[in-house]
């Protein structure tokens, strides 16, 4: 089974080829608004990598949410015009899931410890989620939520707490609190980075348990409600 996985839910603009839970390829670029201009042409350049092309792929993977509306919004946009073109099915990957499954892989997590996810969502807010790690697997403790920081150290659960995310600077007030009972570990900047090569193969396991998306009504996961704002000329 061949994935292409696209991910934009923050300013990591990237694509990949996963095959059998192995990333044959992957293109990554983190810059502010580039999303637009790039991501087309990372989904040609991991294609050409690949060997494969367009049509011999077997569904596409989007990294739905939460994060940047308009990362998010130009992610879903190409990957629901591909998988209409291509007739392919669309796979709808958690985002902060996939974060926390990166953590995992690396092995820097022992079974059983926890881990929290934190995206900026502006002002003292975070996108966050916590995690569990079990069997190889990130498994959430909970859902995708938008939280004030100050409250995060409230529920955290004792013992070992890997934290990763774009957020980590606005959480130095929760991780130096020296709260006892929780033993905080900042996990390295790269590991800390969305990687479409994870969202890939979340999505490869999804599309095998026949957890596809309805392309006519996916929507990004915005969690904070998103407004458009019209001026007046």
């Amino acid at each position: 089974m061949s994935i292409l996985a696209i991910e934009t839910a923050t300013m990591v603009c990237a694509s990949a080829i996963v095959q059998g839970g192995i990333i044959l390829s992957e293109a990554s670029l983190e810059e502010r608004y580039v999303h637009a201009e790039k991501l087309m042409t990372q989904v040609d350049t991991v294609l050409r990598k690949s060997g494969l092309f367009m049509h011999q792929l077997d569904g596409i993977a989007i990294s739905i949410g939460p994060g940047s509306f308009t990362g998010l919004r130009i992610g879903l946009s190409v990957a629901k015009g591909l998988a209409f073109a291509m007739e392919k099915p669309l796979i709808a990957v958690p985002t902060l899931q996939a974060i926390a499954q990166k953590v995992v892989a690396s092995k820097l997590v022992l079974e059983g410890e926890h881990i929290l996810v934190a995206l900026d969502a502006r002002r003292d807010e975070v996108y966050c989620q916590w995690f569990v790690a079990k069997d190889g697997m990130a498994k959430p403790m909970g859902p995708e939520r938008d939280v004030a920081v100050k409250d995060l150290l409230k529920e955290a659960p004792l013992g070992k707490v890997h934290v990763s995310g774009d957020a980590i600077e606005k959480l130095q007030s929760v991780i130096g609190s020296g709260y006892a009972g929780i033993q905080w570990n900042v996990v390295p900047a790269e590991l800390a980075r969305c990687s479409a090569g994870i969202v890939g193969q979340i999505g490869e396991a999804m599309m095998k348990r026949g957890d596809l998306a309805d392309q006519s009504t996916l929507e990004p996961k915005y969690i904070k409600e998103f407004f458009f704002r019209q001026h007046s000329s």
